[in-house]
């Protein structure tokens, strides 16, 4: 027996970003990859977070596989200061460099959390965070994937080589599951206790 239906096409926004205040003061922000819809997910966080009476923040890479290099360069340009954010450099030395203006600057507590799973463009975020000195890093080595289809190699505004060591965390933890409380997270709480003391 034949049917016939009605379908209504739709475009389906992925939600890469996720937002809560973790504790009072503190806002928590997570992004899981850098797509195009990012930035805006993330701005809107922000600004939803900022509503909410955020003193500190905490931004979640962990797990967080990269992405598009644009997306994670406009987020950072809502982060740091005026200047570089990363560089690439090819085989034959050529340098592109991407920049922050002085539009907009993040300048209380951050803390962002990274583990081996973090790479890419999320070492770019990292790796730009540590070197400007706005936010400590915790958790622990990220990936090192800092190849732009192999041809060119990403470098962080003091010049470091990502590809291959990756991003040094500030305050190293290891995330231990806990049994009888399988919900815990024990990164994020170091990551709580270390906003708190910058």
């Amino acid at each position: 027996e034949e049917k016939e239906f009605a379908v209504k096409r739709d475009t389906i926004v992925e939600q890469t970003v996720e937002s809560k205040m973790a504790e009072e003061g503190i806002g928590y922000i997570r992004i899981t990859e850098f797509a195009s819809v990012t930035y805006d997910q993330y701005k809107e966080a922000m600004d939803s977070l900022e509503e909410q009476g955020m003193e500190r923040l905490i931004v979640d890479l962990r797990n967080n596989p990269g992405g598009n290099l644009k997306t994670v360069c406009q987020i950072l340009d809502l982060m740091l200061p005026e200047g570089l954010i990363v560089y690439t450099e090819d085989k034959n030395g050529e340098k592109e460099e991407y920049t922050s203006d002085a539009e907009h600057v993040f300048e209380k507590p951050l803390v962002v959390l990274m583990n081996g799973n973090s790479a890419s463009a999320s070492e770019i975020f990292g790796g730009a965070i540590q070197d400007y000195g706005t936010g400590e890093i915790v958790g622990t080595q990220s990936y090192g994937k800092g190849v732009k289809l192999t041809i060119a190699e990403y470098f962080t505004p003091k010049g470091r080589n990502i590809n291959g060591t990756g991003i040094t965390p500030d305050v190293e933890i290891e995330y231990v599951y806990d049994e009888n409380n399988p919900d815990r997270d024990n990164q994020l709480e170091k990551a709580i206790e270390t906003v708190k003391n910058i």
